[in-house]
Formats: structure tokens, sequence, C-alpha cells
């Protein structure tokens, strides 16, 4: 598949997920909703390999790239789900915004890489200063929206962790495999979890039913696989643009199809942490 028709992919899932996230919610609990959506993806995965007839590699850095992967999607994706019940998805997005700064800061602990330029620090000090922003109008507001945020905020730094430690395993093994083993690892952690929270099936609206196919086969698949392919394909700048683009496509969908709307501290929170994640990126250029 061409590289743009990647690109364009994973942009519209992303900017889509989030929305995605908080209807799949609907009518039911964020504990059966994450486990049905990651139980169907895996389902997919494994006939996807069949269809290939293709084979999981076994090797001991492939089990170790499974094994994290599948941590970072536990993890991640529980505390996103755990903090949909309060925050807008839009506010999701721009918080995982962030994800390459924080990215940055873990590529210079763990590979040595080099990070504090001036445009680096600028970038971060005002991604950092946004969140702050963010944050401070919830203190107003309620315990619950802190408590999002707070969730939000630890998937971002441990997502950014498990990104960094797997390009640091370096395995080489397809974007397909890479999200099977991490669903085989995750998928069974989230049932356990649902079940003994609850371990009741609830009556699922509509809108929560189609939500979570969607996420299933897009985010939990077709997600997970164009974003490694295009990790593996496409330049660093290139991959960049994305979490550019998605906090603001999906602010326009929470707002059009959710009646979702920002506080003007909100607002400038959000203005902050673009502007620091792109002079994070291309503040060098304008020297």
């Amino acid at each position: 598949m061409p590289i743009t028709l990647v690109f364009l992919s994973v942009v519209v899932i992303w900017s889509t997920t989030p929305l995605a996230i908080v209807w799949s919610t609907l009518g039911t609990s964020h504990h059966f909703g994450v486990a049905v959506r990651m139980t169907l993806g895996l389902s997919i995965c494994l006939l996807l390999l069949l269809i290939k007839k293709q084979k999981l590699t076994l090797t001991p850095s492939s089990l170790l790239n499974y094994w994290y992967a599948g941590l970072g999607v536990f993890v991640t994706l529980g505390l996103i789900y755990y903090a949909s019940q309060n925050l807008a998805s839009g506010v999701i997005s721009i918080v995982f915004g962030l994800t390459p700064i924080i990215t940055g800061v873990f590529a210079l602990i763990l590979l040595k890489d080099k990070f504090f330029g001036f445009n680096k620090m600028v970038g971060l000090l005002l991604g950092l200063s946004g969140l702050l922003v963010i944050f401070s109008h919830s203190l107003t507001e309620s315990r619950d929206l802190v408590h999002g945020l707070l969730a939000i905020a630890f998937g971002v730094v441990f997502q950014a962790f498990i990104s960094v430690k797997l390009k640091q395993i370096n395995a080489q093994i397809s974007a397909l495999e890479t999200t099977t083993g991490a669903l085989l690892f995750s998928a069974p952690l989230f049932i356990v979890v649902w079940f003994f929270s609850e371990g009741t099936i609830p009556e699922i609206t509509l809108k929560g039913a189609l939500s979570i196919a969607y996420l299933s086969t897009f985010g939990s698949v077709l997600g997970f696989i164009s974003y490694y392919h295009l990790i593996k394909h496409a330049s660093v700048r290139v991959v960049s643009i994305v979490p550019l683009m998605t906090p603001v496509f999906a602010l326009l969908l929470g707002s059009l199809f959710n009646n979702e709307t920002l506080t003007l501290m909100q607002i400038g929170g959000t203005v902050l942490v673009l502007a620091g994640l792109g002079y994070y990126e291309y503040g060098e250029k304008s020297k």
C-alpha cells in the first residue's frame, strides 16, 4: 500500500478513535467495552495470519516485543477507557498529542538520542504549560475530571516508554505479528479485569455496539498495523505530523457529533500543546 494512503488511514483512525471510545461505553461499562474490542481484534488478527498462512515468530526478541507491546496496550487503553467516562474525546486526543515529546525524553534516556536542542526544550515547556492550563481548569470543575486527566497523562508517559522500548528491542517481525502478539497478551488481561470487576454482559445500545465493532476492526487491527508500517517505512518527520493533525480533527468531530465544547481555558491549553508539539518537531527549521 502507498505510504500516502497508510498515512491518511492512521490520521483518520486516530482522529475518530477517541470519540468511538466514548460512544463504545454507552449503555455498558468501559471494562466490558474494551474487553470485547480486544477479543474481536485478536480474532481478526488470527484470521489474517491464517489467510496469509503466516506463523508468529517466536524468537526471544520477538517474544519480548510482544510482551512489551501487549503491556503497552493493556495499561494505556485501560487508562484511556477509564478517563473516557469523564473526559471529552477532544481533550483525550489533545493530551495524547504530547506523546512525541515524552517519547523524545525516553529516547534520550534509553537510546541516548540527541534531545536537548533549543527547539526541543521550548517545545517541551510549551506542551507541558498547555497541559498544566488544562489541569488547572479541571481542578475548579470536579475531582473526576482531574482523575481522568491524571489517567490520560500517565497513559501518555507509559505509551511513550513502550514505543522507545520496542525501538530498543528492534525485533525483525511484521506489523501484523506485533499487533497479534500484543493482543494475545493484552486481551486475556482485559477479560480477567472485566470478569472480576463485574462479570455480567450488559445491554448495549446500537451506537455502542457499532463503536465497539469499529474499534475492533479499525482501532485495534488496521490502526495498529498501519502505524507500525508507517514507523518502519516512512521518515520520522512524516510520522511526527500525525499527532499534530489528529487532536484538531478529534476536537472538530467531538464538537460536531457529540456536542462537546471547550472553555476558554481549555482552548488556551490546547493552543499551547499544539504550539509546543509543532515547535518541538519543526522549530529547528525556522532558524
